[in-house]
């Protein structure tokens, strides 16, 4: 039944051309919705975080081990090298890590990678349940599109792990496919030949009730599954992982870390995330994948493909001062700062929320002054485009220099042990301000105070 309405909400139509002739053109399918194909030279730092979300954004390491991500990200030739180095002197590696910005419900996710060849290396490549609404983390959920583990023992170059974690465990009548190389005791696929001798592309679908992961185009399992969090609710959103971790006792480093064969690198060609829709946006596969699975079988139907944000839309001057529309003021040291900060709020958004507007020297990332006032939707001032509006005043910068205004909505919520907390909640950025569109505070304006 589920997979008969599948092929009805994909359909092929004809579109006839001016020669007469007709050729299918898909009206469902999959979307591409983020990407990356690292053809620069440096990594776009937009659309890419460089540590784990937890520490205020700056954690470069999990339990015991050995690396130490850096901001040593090599962009050449088209391909991300995460490269694991061994310091001098120390039990440490200097290595890297990309975390997305973006964040998705669902999705089709692939990359093209080179795995790295050394005991203790642990590559990954994985989905991690991002900020919730009111700005707090959950775990689980959690989907491990794979982790590369070598320890020359238990595994092998020749092996891949691939599992996700919810409120419920897995058992083994959860798949209902599994290729003859995985092996379900462990979640492991098991190659004939090591796995880091060539390129390979991982892919992976995330549906609302099931998921299906890829190797080379091959699928490896499919079983059901659901991301939920430990109350059994919907998780937050989730971001996506790519880092090269080094040892750790419990896994990659069980049976030691071989020193000698470092450095390695873990290369990453593309990155790319599809999600499916029945509109006309669809296509068979996702950007120019020679590999995406047919969304006739594997498309899905969900209400969410990300969370629902509140949008900044940068400030403008109240006063009329200075420039407005290019995200930069120019203003004198006597200037009182009164801004209208535009602010599209979703439907139904919690009520316990303020709106929190700062001015921080561009120099040194010092808060010089900071307003905050309850957001009341309701009562604030709406444009004929729907977008509502509020007016913050602040005290003149009584000092020239560059200077940025930032906005971020904060709330008061209670932990899981029953303590109060404070925290940023997510928020989309479409401010003149070149940033990543979604974080947790905005940068509004670029201020330049000329002297008095």
């Amino acid at each position: 039944m589920i997979a008969a309405l599948r092929r009805q909400v994909l359909c092929v139509a004809s579109i006839v051309v001016a020669l007469g002739s007709a050729t299918p053109a898909w009206c469902a399918g999959w979307e591409l919705v983020f990407s990356d194909e690292f053809n620069g030279d440096k990594l776009d730092r937009t659309k890419w975080a460089t540590r784990y979300i937890y520490n205020n954004e700056t954690m470069d390491h999990f339990n015991d081990e050995k690396q130490r991500y850096r901001d040593n990200h090599v962009v050449s030739e088209g391909t991300l090298n995460l490269t694991a180095k061994k310091n001098e002197g120390a039990d440490t590696f200097d290595s890297g890590m990309i975390r997305s910005h973006q964040t998705f419900y669902y999705g089709y996710y692939e990359a093209r990678v080179f795995l790295p060849n050394a005991r203790g290396s642990w590559p990954a490549f994985w989905l991690e349940a991002d900020y919730d609404i009111d700005g707090k983390f959950w775990h689980p959920p959690e989907i491990d599109i794979f982790e590369y583990v070598i320890n020359s023992v238990e595994d092998k170059p020749n092996m891949l792990h691939s599992n996700a974690m919810s409120k419920d465990k897995w058992t083994p009548q959860s798949y209902t496919h599994v290729d003859s190389s995985f092996v379900l005791k462990f979640q492991d696929m098991v190659s004939k030949e090591d796995l880091n001798k060539d390129w390979h592309i991982a892919g992976f679908v995330w549906a609302p009730d099931r998921i299906s992961f890829f190797w080379d185009g091959r699928i490896i399992y499919t079983r059901t599954y659901q991301w939920t969090r430990k109350d059994g609710q919907l998780g937050p959103p989730a971001h996506i992982d790519l880092n090269f971790a080094v040892g750790g006792a419990a896994w990659a480093g069980r049976h030691g870390v071989d020193d000698a064969a470092f450095p390695q690198t873990f290369k990453i060609d593309y990155v790319r995330v599809c999600q499916f829709t029945s509109s006309e946006r669809g296509s068979r596969k996702c950007g120019p994948s020679d590999v995406t699975p047919d969304p006739n079988e594997f498309g899905y139907t969900a209400a969410l493909n990300d969370m629902l944000k509140p949008a900044f839309l940068g400030a403008e001057p109240a006063s009329g001062a200075g420039q407005s529309g290019s995200g930069s003021l120019s203003l004198s040291a006597t200037d009182q700062l009164r801004f209208e900060i535009p602010l599209n709020v979703p439907e139904n958004y919690p009520a316990n929320r303020l709106l929190q507007v700062s001015v921080v020297d561009g120099a040194t990332g010092a808060v010089v002054s900071t307003t905050s006032s309850k957001l009341e939707v309701n009562t604030m001032t709406r444009r004929a485009d729907g977008v509502r509006v509020i007016e913050v005043s602040m005290p003149a910068i009584q000092r020239s220099g560059d200077f940025v205004l930032v906005g971020k909505l904060v709330a008061e919520t209670v932990s899981e042990n029953g303590a109060k907390e404070v925290s940023a909640s997510p928020v989309t950025c479409s401010t003149h301000v070149s940033q990543p569109v979604k974080a947790r505070s905005c940068r509004l304006a670029m201020l330049r105070v000329r002297p008095h």
